[in-house]
């Protein structure tokens, strides 16, 4: 197994969703592990990559696929919805819009949403939305 940020990867067996693309955050549920939606969902882990493709090369869904994911701690590498220039140590906060499932937001705690860790990147930059952001995560309680 490989290792990655000194963190290993899980591979998570039972899901509920296509994941598409790294760095979404996702949550467990009791039917499986999935992508988190709301503000207030705790997250667990962070996908190191897609879900796994079937015969066809096509990415598998819930009940069939798989996923890896990293433990939710250490610097992670989230995907964002932009919101303008970040600051080196600023909040991250789960995304509270429609199209953020998985994503998260820097500097918006709108709607209370849950605090997951401080933006640990360049100073000043303005990320795009999908772009991937260093985030030193903090375990959220459950």
């Amino acid at each position: 197994m490989s290792m990655y940020s000194g963190l290993s990867p899980v591979n998570a067996k039972d899901i509920q969703n296509t994941f598409s693309q790294s760095g979404l955050l996702v949550m467990y549920h009791a039917d499986g592990i999935k992508v988190t939606a709301g503000v207030t969902d705790k997250p667990i882990g962070v996908t190191l990559d897609e879900s796994s493709r079937g015969a066809d090369n096509t990415l598998e869904a819930a009940g069939t696929g798989t996923v890896s994911i990293l433990p939710f701690s250490g610097v992670q590498y989230i995907r964002v919805i932009t919101n303008g220039a970040v600051k080196t140590g600023a909040p991250v906060y789960m995304a509270q819009t429609a199209e953020a499932d998985g994503h998260c937001k820097v500097n918006d705690a709108t709607n209370s949403a849950q605090f997951i860790g401080y933006y640990m990147g360049e100073d000043g930059i303005t990320p795009a939305t999908g772009d991937l952001i260093p985030v030193s995560c903090h375990p959220v309680a459950a």
